[in-house]
């Protein structure tokens, strides 16, 4: 089945337009399979891409570097390596590129370690080239909503600031959620960590204002889109994983000795305060 993301109609025909406005994206394709990677290839050419292809971790490291890359179509194994090691550099380099896994590894576990280690879709080999399409193209559509939200809340801010409708004070905002070391403020959609501002998209904010609201608190992945993402399809269950490991990964470069989002294995996940 096709993938969809979990947004409005008005959201997705807008990410749409935009999508197809913008010039032509550059994919970076890291398949060792020399087949394999000229049909995909082949197919991303199709749907209007430019193709860019490696077979190895260390070249394809040097591409992202000095290329400006879309997306990365990632394999696991791969002669220098596995795949997870290039996804796992990327996000603690805070690099959000986004990164979709492409692997033989079907096991439940390589699921979630894909997901854990901050790739945002999973597809497992043999594929529907349909579904591969379906799946590029809704992970283009998701960063176009998240860009397009974040442009928004960036303008009502600074509408806000003009007006002169919040103090300055931080600590002023009866709504803003205070622990030690971390502030988040639902008014600003904003986030302090040890006094160090955090650029979330707009879905990881909601996501950590639900979660810290109640502190200790867990929730399933299947809450989590109901309440955060306003969908109860279980086929988005992916999006929650990587959602959740791009936030954790945030919080933790700005303060690594204390991780505020905790996996509860086999149940869902939970905010815990210092």
């Amino acid at each position: 089945m096709a993938m969809q993301t979990p947004i409005s109609t008005l959201e997705q025909n807008q990410a749409n337009k935009a999508i197809d406005n913008q010039t032509t994206r550059q994919i970076l394709l890291v398949e060792d399979d020399n087949d394999l990677a000229e049909l995909i290839a082949m197919h991303l050419k199709m749907q209007g891409y430019t193709p860019i292809r490696t077979t190895s971790l260390a070249k394809a490291k040097q591409v992202i570097d000095n290329t400006e890359i879309d997306l990365v179509v990632l394999d696991r194994g791969l002669d220098d390596g596995d795949g997870l090691e290039l996804c796992q550099a990327l996000r603690q380099q805070q690099n959000w590129l986004p990164i979709l896994m492409l692997t033989a590894r079907d096991g439940e576990m390589d699921k979630v370690a894909g997901l854990e280690a901050g790739a945002d879709d999973y597809l497992t080999k043999p594929f529907s080239v349909l579904e591969f399409q379906a799946r590029v193209r809704t992970l283009f559509r998701r960063q176009t909503v998240e860009q397009q939200k974040q442009q928004s809340m960036r303008s009502s801010h600074h509408k806000e600031q003009e007006q002169g409708q919040h103090s300055t004070e931080k600590s002023s905002d009866p709504n803003a959620l205070q622990f030690e070391g971390l502030v988040i403020n639902p008014e600003r959609h904003q986030v302090e960590v040890n006094h160090q501002m955090i650029t979330l998209t707009a879905t990881e904010f909601t996501l950590l204002h639900f979660l810290a609201k109640k502190p200790g608190r867990v929730y399933s992945k299947e809450e989590l889109l109901q309440q955060v993402w306003q969908t109860d399809y279980s086929g988005y269950q992916h999006t929650v994983c990587s959602t959740v490991n791009r936030l954790r990964t945030k919080l933790e470069h700005a303060n690594p000795d204390h991780p505020f989002i905790h996996t509860v294995w086999g149940v869902g996940y939970k905010f815990e305060a210092a």
